[in-house]
């Protein structure tokens, strides 16, 4: 029977299924799709409601929006503080889960305890995050101040986020400490999927704890590293809350990556259509990443 024939009989007879969940999949399509087209089309409009009686007001502008965007200064350091800010979260979250992962997956007394604690990060919402760790770095009540000076660390308290030099870190400190248990619980599920007898062959063979890690363990789990990665990946590019609620892309947009930047071109310069192109790049950005990411899940299937 061909394949055809076979996915046709299936098809009639779940069809009740189908008709089932039809509305439901409907409603996603169109609250995914609509968006995504109509801001794909004000892109390339002359979209700005500060100017809503201008004669060119939701005209079809060509490529106007993506020339301004790339003669925008700031935007362009947008750019190039996105490339750094997911260098740097990627990098360091990568490192400290699978480092974390590693000693977990060791038969440690309280290990149930301490992956809880590592997990807490990840349950907290970004906003309560944001605003305590805003608190914390505060210039005049923030104990990360109050300890510093009396530790003799810093002379005087210091303005964490109102200072171009430390702002970004502090800001990507928080981003780390909140992505660092979505790594983790990928890594370790896919250390406790490699047999014991693979390390016991190694250890009999002299390999030292190393050579164990890098020629067994990091092959074994290379695909799902992989995966989680780019999982990961995808949800620090299109970060916003964190740096918004701090920063707001500040001080003298020393935090500004292109999300924000799109933010605050629609929501308070009002033009939609700068920031529709925009979100435009981001979007491709991010369908080259989930294609990577959906390539590497068909191979590992």
């Amino acid at each position: 029977m061909g394949r055809k024939k076979v996915k046709s009989i299936e098809i009639k007879k779940n069809w009740p299924g189908y008709l089932l969940v039809a509305p439901a999949v409907i409603m996603v399509l169109a609250l995914a799709l609509y968006p995504l087209i109509r801001g794909i089309y004000l892109s390339f409009l002359d979209y700005n409601l500060v100017r809503p009686f201008d004669p060119n007001f939701n005209s079809f502008a060509g490529l106007k929006n993506y020339i301004e965007i790339f003669k925008n200064k700031v935007f362009i350091q947008s750019i190039g503080n996105t490339v750094k800010w997911t260098a740097v979260n990627l990098i360091v979250q990568l490192v400290i889960a699978m480092l974390l992962a590693l000693a977990l997956n060791k038969n440690l007394k309280g290990r149930g305890v301490y992956r809880t604690l590592i997990l807490v990060p990840w349950a907290v919402p970004h906003a309560i995050a944001a605003m305590t760790f805003t608190f914390l770095y505060n210039a005049n009540v923030g104990i990360i101040n109050i300890i510093a000076v009396k530790i003799g660390a810093i002379t005087e308290s210091i303005s964490w986020l109102g200072n171009i030099g430390s702002a970004f870190w502090c800001v990507a400190l928080v981003a780390i400490w909140k992505g660092i248990p979505f790594q983790m619980i990928f890594i370790l599920a896919a250390l406790q999927g490699i047999p014991g007898d693979v390390y016991e062959s190694a250890k009999i063979d002299g390999a030292t704890n190393w050579q164990t890690f890098w020629k067994i363990t990091l092959p074994i789990i290379k695909e799902q590293v992989a995966i989680a990665t780019i999982l990961n990946l995808i949800g620090i590019v299109s970060c916003f809350n964190t740096i918004w609620l701090m920063t707001g892309g500040g001080p003298l947009y020393s935090t500004e990556i292109i999300y924000t930047f799109a933010y605050r071109e629609a929501f308070i310069n009002h033009n939609f259509g700068t920031a529709s192109a925009a979100s435009v790049i981001l979007f491709i950005f991010m369908t080259l990443i989930s294609g990577i990411y959906l390539h590497l899940v068909r191979e590992k299937e």
